[in-house]
């Protein structure tokens, strides 16, 4: 029998004993069982195959053991002609007797050096030693006798097992762990199909093991106030006696530094501090150097009160009770240096504020205010109750030092003065009535006051970039940030390491995961932190360092061979250009932000790009070269007119090439016709094809359906995966069907549950056998592709884009600047086309300084001279055109079409029809999280009437198909109200369809995005943001502002204006008021004007007449 804790899989019951869990399956006959202790669920070494009823432990002779299902058990045994000597089922109520001797057997390794071949087993009296070949040397002297496992005396030697076998086994024990050591195959059963990358991975995976320990190798000193006194410090250099690879169930990894304890061995002295969570361990993992050690041993000051509890204690405590209370900043002791330079600093700069309570108005750096009255909460070690206590400020106080709280062992707080304080040398934050002073070495950043055109070094870019990126995460993502009571900090003393890394320790709480992992996930991963992921070290909410994460690991807080891993090490890199870190600090200042995806991909770009004419453009200091030269091209368009084959010549010519295309110029023709030749006539692939919005992204798409359907690959982010489902138009060239095809069968079920939103029924091993698969075949699909298809964010994503050559932004005044360096950061990329119009509306962002594109900059700052500009429009009815053409584009776009193309016979007698309201449809006005405009949002109910109106004259009246006409508004309370109301209008919605929304615009995650596009009935309903880069041959605006001020807000940018009136095809219909429209604005005043001369202005009570 074994304390082993069992889990049902089917009914999550939980069992401690073996015989309950056995009598608990055969009776239910639940298939499924998870170990607890190494988190493992119980499955075949072959097919991975879970089913308890179907397993067997299967033993031959004394030298090998096995997990297999009677499938696999079949066939091995027809493989290879040999029966097991004796096997353990559920049926025969033996396996989970004989199980600890499978796993004992399965994991066992060198205790000296951890490696797991070429093993020897000898019992002495002080214990049973596991010793590998090379090891062996070592216990020549102690005439021990090892029974080697290719002795069939192996297993009896390592398991007691004192069985008579009759036939003699010809098996001998492999080596690893899956299966009776079975790592990456069963030794001496078959052979391997050769692998030519084999050889690749390994020196990979050698290599990332390496530059893991050099990263992790080091000395660390716990940050002020961090879990413990601040002069702890720690060796984390690895040791011949302490650093040795470790099993991947149930120990710790393989890191410098780090000690594991073995079976049946006491644990040696760790290299390495590791956080204490709860209690406090009995065996200390820290080791204290005496070189660096600031307090005498012997020195009876520092001797702990016998009354008092351990250091540990409070410290754990605090992490353990975080999610319940919110302890003070605890006691640290200055080491000499710290000391030293206290004595020359101010009152001031001896001390640091902690973070202010919840509700209390945060101290605001450099500031000398102090506020009158105080709360500080404390946590009873005893009770875990919240009291509350007022401080008032002691403006006489001659120490600098503020009072605190010690906790005696019965649990009460002794108040220490300061005098007490200074004698003990404790290093305390200051009290909330003090600012926190900055180190002289840190400096706030103040990001420029508006968008900067140019910039005098890459090291100032990535600053005012990162600085910017994490504004607008901090902002959209506030409920990620971490405070200091879930992690302790630590940092480097190495010189190289000081201030390039540091250290985090986060416990694994519920709490804390729910944030970052969802549900479905939670069965096969612990950890929501992976390596290259973006963090922010945060001080006093204005103050970041950026990094990522270079190594992720699993530990215990406490010793022990089963004791779970309950804490996340993680290791974090600073970026090139953060400054030094703010080691002086009280951690109770810190904060940790773990970075979205898009900003982590962002942040790993602006790291890794490298190409020289790419950081020019950045710079914006030189101008780009334009070289214009005809070459003689067979175009594969017919219809192309003379600026479209400029602008694909000038692709064709230069390494950077900016297109401005209109609304309706055929920008998506063009694009299609550039990539034609670039396939065709030169050869030139991968290339890769990104936009902001995938609607842009899909007319590319299709267009080369027809001629290069086998060479196109749309890959789409996995929560828009369900909108790209098997009847979509693209689905035979996504990615995703592409390998759920390829896919064996029981993965394919695995696919098919994970869209349902469950979480697959396969066992965590098979999961990350899953895993490991799709990303293969990912790479595969991927680097067979000519042409790539997918937003910026989304191609940050794959691995296997390094060798693409060209890349071309379609939309790229709505892609952000910061995503756009994704694409740019390629390693291989030789071309860049950049197609949008600044005359349009650019990307939105709440952070004003990314609201302004790449596309833009290079225009403003005079670095890209001449854009190619499209410049014949085929989209819009002439009377609907005449205005943008010659307002916004200074009469140089015109028409490719005539009014006889865009007749709309019977339907409406002119294709302009402004309807006023005459001010009987007041707005509304609603304040929102969206903050469109000045923090509101605005709806004009009585509008609608006027919308219904026309909506039913289009559709019943003139026959006008719904998926013919959109709906435009500027405001996105407005769009929410028409959705809701033609929802319910019988003649409108005559099968009370349900509304469908799509969120189109993938770039970095902001809430406030105008991108929702709602669909009722077929007719489609959106911001005039989200609408950008659609038409519809009827498009109804709703201009919602109406009041007797003639404020219109918003409704006076020229470029939504703009967008606004090149979305018709055949007719645009505005409702709105007209006097306050034109009181307005004058841009809106001469429109109305524009339109009260073509007779196109209506205020009837009835629509048409």
């Amino acid at each position: 029998m074994t304390s082993e804790k069992y889990t049902c899989l089917t009914c999550s019951e939980q069992f401690s004993e073996a015989g309950q869990i056995q009598k608990h399956l055969s009776t239910t006959r639940h298939k499924s069982v998870r170990l607890e202790s190494l988190d493992e669920t119980l499955e075949c070494e072959e097919c991975s195959d879970s089913n308890i009823h179907q397993l067997s432990i299967v033993r031959y002779g004394f030298n090998d053991m096995s997990l297999l299902c009677q499938i696999c058990l079949e066939k091995d045994n027809k493989k290879t002609g040999e029966t097991p000597s004796a096997s353990y089922t559920l049926s025969n109520g033996a396996f989970f007797n004989k199980l600890p001797q499978y796993l004992k057997f399965r994991d066992i390794e060198c205790m000296e050096c951890g490696d797991d071949t070429h093993l020897s087993v000898a019992n002495t009296s002080s214990g049973q030693l596991v010793i590998c070949r090379k090891c062996l040397p070592k216990y020549e002297s102690d005439n021990v006798k090892f029974i080697s496992e290719d002795s069939d005396d192996f297993l009896s030697e390592l398991l007691g097992i004192k069985e008579v076998i009759i036939k003699k086994s010809s098996r001998k024990r492999k080596s690893g762990k899956n299966g009776g050591g079975k790592r990456g195959g069963k030794a001496g059963r078959r052979t391997r199909k050769p692998d030519p990358d084999a050889e690749a991975r390994k020196a990979h995976y050698l290599q990332s093991k390496q530059t893991a320990k050099d990263i992790k190798s080091g000395t660390t000193v716990k940050a002020i106030g961090s879990n413990g006194a601040a002069n702890n410090k720690t060796s984390t250099t690895g040791t011949k006696n302490n650093t040795k690879p470790t099993s991947r169930y149930g120990k710790s990894p393989s890191v410098s530094g780090k000690s594991t304890p073995k079976p049946g061995k006491s644990p040696a002295t760790s290299g390495k501090s590791t956080p204490h969570f709860g209690k406090s361990p009995s065996v200390s993992g820290t080791t204290t150097p005496k070189a660096r050690s600031s307090t005498p041993v012997n020195d009876p000051k520092n001797k702990p009160k016998p009354d008092s509890k351990p250091k540990n204690k409070a410290v754990n405590e605090k992490l353990e009770n975080a999610s319940n209370t919110k302890p003070k900043p605890k006691i640290d002791k200055k080491t000499p240096t710290e000391k030293a330079e206290n004595k020359s600093k101010s009152k001031e700069n001896n001390t640091s504020s902690p973070k202010e309570p919840k509700g209390q108005a945060p101290t605001k750096l450099g500031s000398k205010k102090s506020p009158e009255k105080d709360k500080t909460k404390e946590s009873s070690s005893k009770t875990g109750k919240k009291p509350e206590s007022a401080v008032k400020s002691d403006k006489k106080q001659k120490s600098n030092v503020p009072q605190s709280y010690s906790k005696t062992k019965s649990g009460s707080k002794a108040q220490q003065t300061a005098n007490d304080n200074k004698k003990s040398g404790a290093n305390l934050p200051s009290s909330k009535e003090s600012s926190l002073v900055l180190p002289p070495y840190i400096t706030k950043f103040h990001p420029s006051e508006k968008p900067k055109l140019t910039y005098d070094s890459m090291n100032e870019y990535f600053k005012e970039i990162s600085f910017n990126v994490f504004l607008e995460d901090q902002l959209n993502n506030e409920s990620n940030i971490i405070d200091s009571s879930n992690f302790t900090i630590s940092w480097y003393e190495d010189l190289d390491k000081k201030n390039n890394q540091f250290q985090l320790h986060i416990p694994m709480r519920p709490e804390i995961i729910d944030k970052f992992l969802s549900q479905k996930l939670k069965k096969f991963k612990k950890n929501p932190f992976s390596v290259d992921q973006a963090i922010f070290l945060i001080l006093d909410d204005e103050i970041m360092w950026s990094g990522y994460i270079a190594t992720v690991d699993e530990i215990a807080s406490k010793k022990g061979r089963r004791v779970k891993k309950d804490v996340i090490e993680l290791i974090i890199m600073l970026h090139p250009w953060s400054q030094a870190l703010p080691r002086t600090v009280h951690v109770s200042n810190l904060k940790i932000l773990p970075a979205s995806q898009p900003v982590s991909r962002v942040l790993n770009a602006m790291k890794t790009i490298n190409n020289a004419g790419f950081t020019r453009m950045l710079l914006g200091k030189e101008p780009i070269k334009q070289i214009d030269f005809k070459n003689f091209l067979k175009f594969q368009g017919q219809n192309l007119n003379e600026s479209q084959k400029k602008g694909v010549q000038s692709v064709l010519n230069n390494s950077i090439t900016v297109l401005q295309g209109p609304p309706g110029t055929g920008k998506t023709s063009t694009i299609y016709e550039i990539i034609l030749q670039l396939l065709d006539s030169l050869n030139t692939y991968p290339i890769l094809v990104v936009a902001a919005s995938n609607i842009a992204i899909d007319n590319i798409a299709e267009k080369l359906m027809t001629k290069h359907g086998k060479d196109i690959l749309r890959i789409t982010a996995a929560e828009k995966e369900r909108d790209y489902n098997r009847s979509h138009p693209l689905a035979s060239i996504c990615l995703h069907h592409k390998m759920y095809d390829a896919m064996p069968m029981k993965y394919q079920q695995v696919m098919d549950e994970m869209k349902r939103g469950m979480a697959p029924s396969i066992g965590t091993t098979a999961y990350k056998k899953y895993a490991q698969e799709r990303f293969f075949l990912s790479n595969q699909i991927v680097t067979q592709a000519k042409v790539v298809l997918a937003t910026p964010v989304v191609a940050g994503g794959i691995k296997s884009l390094n060798n693409v050559r060209v890349v071309i932004i379609d939309e790229a005044t709505q892609s952000s600047e910061p995503t756009t360096l994704i694409p740019l950061a390629l390693p291989s990329v030789e071309k860049l086309v950049l197609v949008g119009d600044q005359k349009q509306l650019s990307c939105f962002s709440l952070i004003p300084n990314l609201s302004l594109s790449l596309f833009e900059r290079v225009l403003l700052n005079g670095t890209y001279k001449t854009p190619h500009m499209l410049d014949t429009q085929y989209r819009m009815h002439p009377e609907i055109s005449e205005f943008p053409r010659t307002k916004f584009y200074g009469g140089l776009l015109k028409d490719g079409i005539d009014a006889n193309a865009r007749q709309s016979e019977g339907v409406i007698s002119s294709p302009l029809y402004f309807w006023d309201t005459k001010g009987n449809a007041r707005e509304q006005s609603v304040r929102n999280f969206l903050r469109e405009d000045g923090g509101y949002t605005y709806t004009n109910r009585d509008e609608i009437g006027y919308i219904q109106q026309v909506l039913r004259t289009l559709i019943i009246t003139k026959g006008v198909k719904p998926e013919q006409i959109g709906i435009i508004t500027p405001y996105s309370g407005q769009r929410d109200l028409i959705s809701a109301t033609l929802v319910k209008d019988d003649v409108i919605n005559p099968s009370n369809e349900q509304m469908k929304t799509e969120v189109d615009i993938d770039d970095l995650k902001n809430d406030s995005k105008p991108v929702t596009i709602h669909i009722v009935s077929g007719i489609m309903i959106a911001s005039i943001d989200a609408f950008q880069g659609r038409e519809k041959d009827y498009m109804i605006m709703s201009c919602v502002r109406s009041n007797t001020k003639g404020v219109i807000g918003f409704l006076r940018d020229e470029r939504r204006l703009n967008v606004a009136l090149t979305r018709a095809k055949y007719g645009l219909i505005m409702v709105g008021d007209k006097k306050c429209l034109q009181n307005g604005d004058k841009l809106w005043k001469e429109y109305l004007q524009y339109l009260d001369s073509k007779k196109a202005i209506h205020d009837n009570d009835t629509f048409g007449e």
